[in-house]
């Protein structure tokens, strides 16, 4: 899969290095680096939302930021979808369900179900895992353990995507997980 992405002509100009925006990313555990780089034979992140802008196509739909494969055993790959959402408290109306569902719609029912299912739909991979993330950090709140993080989700606006609809996709089932800048991508 990830040389197939690789030799892609659409797909390899999407590839990047990180998965960042406006101050704000994922970083991706360290076995899957080498010298502060992606290592290739392990992992790909993909820009796609940069697949659906307005100078690819008229009226583009809202897409994701990155796609991030990590190869996790022969013939086997994790996705990681990955929306940035650099926000104030004053903004919580970005962070609702109505306003991040559709990115998420589009890069599962059109980018990997559609666009590139040849890749992303292909019987001989297995997908490992499928996790979808939106990451943000609306409330300015310091670094802290992933399960503080979920604690505090509880009495506020993104505690609505703990019990949302899930996605399925090729046999996974997953939800849309808050989580904050920096998390880790690990397999």
């Amino acid at each position: 899969m990830l040389d197939r992405i690789t030799n892609h002509p659409e797909l390899f100009g999407l590839l990047r290095q990180s998965c960042e925006e406006n101050g704000i990313g994922v970083r991706i555990c360290d076995e899957f680096m080498d010298n502060g780089q992606l290592r290739e034979d392990t992992v790909r992140i993909l820009k796609v939302d940069a697949y659906y802008s307005s100078r690819n196509m008229h009226s583009p739909p809202p897409a994701i930021d990155c796609l991030i494969i990590i190869e996790t055993g022969e013939g086997a790959f994790g996705l990681t979808l990955v929306e940035l959402k650099n926000i104030s408290s004053t903004r919580k109306a970005d962070l609702k369900p109505r306003a991040i569902r559709p990115k998420f719609d589009t890069v599962i029912e059109d980018f990997l179900s559609k666009e590139f299912a040849d890749i992303f739909l292909d019987n001989h991979i297995r997908i490992s895992h499928f996790r979808l993330w939106l990451v943000t950090n609306p409330y300015r709140w310091p670094p802290m353990s992933e399960e503080a993080y979920r604690k505090k989700l509880k009495n506020i606006a993104l505690k609505m995507f703990l019990s949302d609809k899930p996605y399925r996709f090729r046999g996974n089932v997953a939800r849309i997980e808050p989580k904050q800048p920096g998390s880790e991508v690990c397999a």
